[in-house]
């Protein structure tokens, strides 16, 4: 079973549809990323979509989404799970992120949190005791 990226960006969208300076999901190109990690269940999903779900409305969109969540409720965690992953991990998103709310993008260190020097009297202990496994 394939996944389909248009109806995958339509339900991404769905789910994440973007307001303001927010990019919707469904505009990303995170498809093929999510469809990856769901698999076979990513496209059990979309086959149980009604026929044109793309071309609907948001409400009725959502209406879809709610009955795939009803009847098979795992996978659409799942589903929920890695769209959240794939949206917020892109660099547009997080770009946004650090607009709107001052969190610099960038990994936490060596920049970030003042770690105190490691007291290595904590070892003492440790390399004190006597091995406990066999030597070869």
């Amino acid at each position: 079973m394939s996944m389909d990226a248009t109806l995958m960006d339509a339900v991404l969208g769905t789910l994440l549809p973007g307001e303001g300076a927010w990019p919707s999901a469904g505009r990303l190109g995170l498809a093929a990323d999510v469809g990856a990690e769901l698999g076979e269940d990513g496209a059990a999903m979309l086959a149980a979509l009604p026929e044109g779900f793309a071309a609907l409305g948001a409400d009725a969109r959502e209406e879809a989404l709610r009955a795939v969540e009803a009847s098979r409720p795992a996978a659409f965690e799942r589903l929920v799970a890695a769209a959240y992953t794939a949206y917020y991990v892109d660099a547009r998103v997080r770009r946004v992120i650090e607009q709107e709310t001052g969190y610099e993008d960038r990994p936490p260190q060596p920049l970030g949190y003042a770690l105190e020097p490691f007291d290595e009297a904590l070892l003492e202990r440790q390399r004190a005791r006597q091995p406990f496994w066999r030597q070869p």
